[in-house]
């Protein structure tokens, strides 16, 4: 399932595991993961991906400040708009925690082209 190097994005680091956004989808309703939006608010409100309960959203402007309620028991599956900040993070916390964290390959935008479920605001 998790794959070293992008399908859909072309910025990654070496440590950092990706997923594409339909086995995104299956593992996160499945309940064994949860789904963190890394999105700034204005993005959210534009669009955001029907998951209900299984969506945790804390901007990257925001993370540092709430990293200890990220849960511990699940994956956790980074999303953002492209790809960018989502490796970055999956990085960092890969580095600096020993959560279970993958990062979405393609972000947000892979999730529409996927025709993965979605709200539009």
């Amino acid at each position: 399932m998790a794959y070293k190097t992008p399908k859909f994005q072309q910025y990654t680091f070496e440590n950092v595991s990706h997923i594409t956004p339909s086995e995104a989808f299956e593992i996160i309703n499945s309940g064994e993961a949860i789904l963190l939006d890394i999105r700034e608010d204005w993005e959210v409100q534009q669009d955001r991906p029907n998951l209900s309960e299984h969506i945790m959203h804390i901007p990257m402007s925001q993370i540092i400040h709430h990293l200890a309620s990220l849960p511990k028991d699940k994956t956790i599956v980074v999303m953002c708009a492209h790809g960018i900040r989502s490796v970055q993070l999956v990085a960092y916390l890969k580095e600096n925690s020993q959560l279970d964290i993958i990062n979405m390959d393609g972000a947000f935008e892979q999730w529409e082209i996927q025709n993965l479920p979605y709200s539009k605001r």
